[in-house]
């Protein structure tokens, strides 16, 4: 049996691409209007798991998965950096002379802020999702509307491509995704390991309290890649820190470091450990 994977938005996202790097292309995909609703769906056992953006190289962090991450819990099992590339798409026949209007969601139209300065009597239109737009345009069936998206799901609606790479910067714009499920994946002894925690400071009003705590890690030369801080949901002015690092968790310095910084925290929660994610293209064909 297939496994059902969830991801935030339309068939033809990007999201849906990471699925497949993420758990094989041999699945089952579940596209879902909200993230919470990835996690509610492997929690009740809908999907077996998800594929969750989690931050982009030109945009940043996306926040709501990292609170979610938190509430519930989720194992992350592994990774994959994901380069986006956007085109432009329209119904056959359509032009860039034809065209009055380009949807999309508001990241992929400022990205994208070079083409509009080129034709600027093309209105910009904001949509919830990239391949949504798509979607949308195959729906309407006129030679004036056009959306931004992958060239996946503009094959996927049946779409011409008008233009490909229409972002602003080419090459640099990369999003970073998490697989996770229901339960943990076990982890080899290899060395290529990241490990994702999350933790409360136990006295984050004392002086150099974050520093006494994450020098557990640079004590022992491990190597942090991110830390990013969240509100507290129950705890006004307080935060729950993010830490991803370089280590598996077998390893005797990994276990020494999460001793120790268990002395400045109130908790520590390891989210996941798994195999460092590669840099991929998009390349599944609709």
């Amino acid at each position: 049996m297939k496994k059902k994977i969830a991801f935030q938005g339309r068939r033809g996202a990007y999201s849906e691409s990471a699925a497949r790097y993420l758990f094989g292309e041999d699945i089952d995909v579940l596209p879902m209007n909200t993230f919470e609703e990835i996690y509610q769906a492997i929690e009740t056992g809908k999907a077996d798991g998800g594929a969750i953006p989690i931050e982009n190289s030109t945009a940043g962090s996306i926040y709501e998965n990292y609170d979610l991450l938190a509430k519930w819990r989720h194992p992350i099992v592994g990774e994959v950096k994901l380069q986006i590339e956007h085109c432009l798409c329209a119904y056959p026949g359509a032009t860039l002379e034809s065209l009055k209007r380009v949807m999309s969601h508001p990241q992929a139209l400022a990205q994208c802020s070079h083409f509009f300065n080129e034709f600027p009597a093309i209105e910009k239109v904001i949509f919830f999702d990239t391949a949504g737009s798509a979607e949308e345009v195959a729906k309407r069936k006129n030679l004036t509307d056009g959306g931004i998206a992958s060239t996946y799901a503009a094959k996927l609606y049946g779409l011409n491509i008008l233009r490909t790479n229409l972002e602003n910067i080419k090459g640099v714009n990369f999003t970073r995704f998490y697989a996770i499920q229901k339960e943990p994946k076990a982890v080899s002894s290899e060395d290529n390991i990241k490990t994702v925690i999350l933790f409360e400071l136990a006295n984050d009003d004392k002086p150099a309290a974050l520093y006494n705590a994450l020098g557990a890690f640079a004590r022992r030369g491990i190597n942090l890649t991110r830390i990013e801080s969240r509100p507290h949901p129950d705890k006004p002015w307080g935060y729950i820190f993010y830490v991803a690092f370089l280590g598996n968790p077998k390893d005797e310095k990994v276990i020494e470091a999460l001793d120790e910084l268990n002395q400045f925290t109130t908790f520590t929660y390891r989210l996941g450990s798994f195999v460092c994610g590669k840099t991929e293209r998009l390349k599944y064909e609709a």
